[in-house]
């Protein structure tokens, strides 16, 4: 299962200046800049915030689908969740996810 230890763990691959933390989004571990989240703990799995190139190749990789928490069939359309037996492209989403919201920031 993943858990708050591991997204500690790619909290640490952004410089301290990308002001990157550790905090919760509906209850759930997450990771937020700026209070923008862009990564959440959800089960065993991380969900992403993505748009574009990396939200189409998300979704290409075996077992990432559009992130529905309630599983009532109502995806959050930026989101794409990505299972675990993928954690080894967790770092590079997460660093894709930072840059979509940085770079709208308003």
């Amino acid at each position: 299962m993943a858990n708050i230890e591991q997204l500690q763990e790619i909290a640490t691959q952004f410089s301290p200046d990308q002001k990157v933390a550790v905090g919760k989004w509906f209850g759930k571990p997450c990771l937020a800049t700026d209070k923008r989240v862009f990564v959440v703990l959800w089960g065993s799995d991380l969900a992403f915030k993505l748009t574009g190139k990396p939200h189409a190749e998300a979704l290409q990789i075996p077992g990432a689908h559009l992130f529905d928490p309630r599983g009532k069939g109502a995806a959050m359309k930026e989101w794409v969740q990505i299972p675990k037996s993928q954690a080894s492209r967790w770092g590079q989403f997460a660093k894709r996810a930072y840059d979509y919201v940085t770079a709208s920031k308003e």
